[in-house]
């Protein structure tokens, strides 16, 4: 799967991680998206770009792009429908671009480059605004407000940290909490030394991959 980092132009929303549609992608082409990713695209229109003419909400599984004559010169919609993988193809609306890696640091913080590779995993994580970690809970109805008191995945950057820019990125580490949201054994994942800097996005990918393999694993 060829794997990339998008955001749509002009703006700083994202990172998504996404494929391209087809392979030959042009701005305006769609993005194949995981429901995760999907449902942050929409939050991050509806939100960031409230007042804008378009607007994006949920039927079932279903998601629904409608706008008015301030975006298009006239009332419309369009419904984008999951495809026999459960993945959504998002296009045609706005021009997307493609993150290059020269523009990465300028762009994003390493914590938004790993949710990125995690929503292609169609996994979502936590954080409790004062913890320097995301985490995932290991039962998918645990309450947001409730995740780190429950059995769940702790994830940092070796220093610690989430928000830091992927330049200085020097390794994501694992660990997992028992029933009372406890440190319980060893470090499950880790990479880099802590020390050097190491590419964020293939890290993040890895990490994400790793993590995907083990909830699948547990569940």
């Amino acid at each position: 799967m060829n794997i990339q980092l998008y955001t749509v132009d002009g703006s700083a929303h994202g990172p998504y991680v996404a494929t391209p549609v087809p392979a030959s992608w042009e701005p305006y082409e769609p993005i194949s998206v995981t429901r995760v990713t999907a449902e942050q695209i929409a939050l991050d229109l509806n939100v960031e770009d409230a007042g804008c003419g378009l607007t994006a909400a949920w039927d079932g599984p279903n998601l629904i792009f409608a706008w008015d004559e301030r975006y298009r010169g006239e009332e419309d919609s369009e419904t984008v429908t999951p495809d026999t993988e459960g993945r959504y193809r998002i296009g045609g609306l706005w021009p997307w671009r493609q993150i290059r890696t020269d523009r990465q640091n300028a762009l994003f913080t390493a914590g938004a480059m790993l949710r990125a590779a995690l929503a292609e995993q169609g996994i979502t994580v936590h954080t409790d605004g004062m913890s320097p970690s995301w985490a995932i809970p290991l039962d998918r109805a645990t309450p947001a407000p409730e995740v780190y008191a429950r059995p769940h995945l702790l994830i940092a950057d070796r220093r610690p940290s989430i928000e830091h820019a992927p330049a200085a990125h020097t390794g994501w580490v694992m660990f997992l909490h028992d029933e009372n949201g406890e440190p319980a054994g060893d470090r499950l994942y880790g990479s880099g030394n802590g020390t050097d800097p190491v590419d964020c996005v293939a890290d993040s990918l890895e990490a994400a991959a790793f993590i995907a393999d083990w909830l699948a694993a547990q569940r």
